[in-house]
């Protein structure tokens, strides 16, 4: 019991100082009104929103793409999160002529400096973004990590998955997706 307390201060102090971090990191959003967040559903349009990336370069995130788009919610303390990256960085190398695949960082509830340590200790070779504010996040209902959207190659959200998925069911599900843009096109 007193080490799930300790974890469980752990966890609520690391996000207590995240949440102390300045805001900077979104640069463009839309969708937003008076302040409203408006929360993204399946078959909606994903919104342009521009992140930038661990490597220094800026992501629209709704940008128009003719590939389906994978996009994992994360946090470096998070358990699940750090079983998840391998698989993602193997579905990435598998399918990255067909398929993006975004690993986003809610650096609201993190450190900047243990984002670098959990990309580089894993080796992450897809794009890094970080959501400092939590904005996109929350447009995704922002309940746990690791969170998953999948988005069509029309920029459509086709599903939004909270929690851990195994290589399989990820596989399974990026196919359905790619299936989805082949029977389209065959119309």
């Amino acid at each position: 019991m007193l080490v799930v307390g300790a974890a469980a201060w752990g966890v609520i102090a690391n996000m207590a100082y995240a949440t102390s971090l300045p805001i900077k990191n979104v640069l463009s959003q839309e969708g937003y009104k008076d302040g409203e967040i408006k929360k993204l559903k399946p078959g909606q349009r994903l919104p342009s929103m521009i992140l930038k990336g661990l490597n220094g370069n800026s992501y629209d995130v709704g940008a128009t793409r003719n590939k389906p788009l994978v996009i994992s919610f994360w946090a470096s303390w998070c358990d699940p999160c750090r079983v998840e990256a391998p698989m993602l960085n193997e579905l990435y190398r598998k399918y990255k002529q067909d398929v993006d695949v975004y690993g986003i960082n809610v650096t609201r509830y993190d450190r900047l400096e243990d984002v670098q340590k959990f990309s580089r200790a894993l080796g992450l070779q897809f794009p890094i973004l970080l959501d400092e504010q939590g904005a996109l996040f929350e447009r995704f209902g922002g309940a746990a990590f690791p969170t998953h959207v999948l988005v069509d190659h029309h920029g459509q959200v086709h599903e939004i998955i909270i929690g851990m998925l195994s290589e399989q069911e990820l596989d399974r599900k990026i196919q359905m997706l790619q299936k989805k843009k082949v029977s389209l096109r065959s119309r």
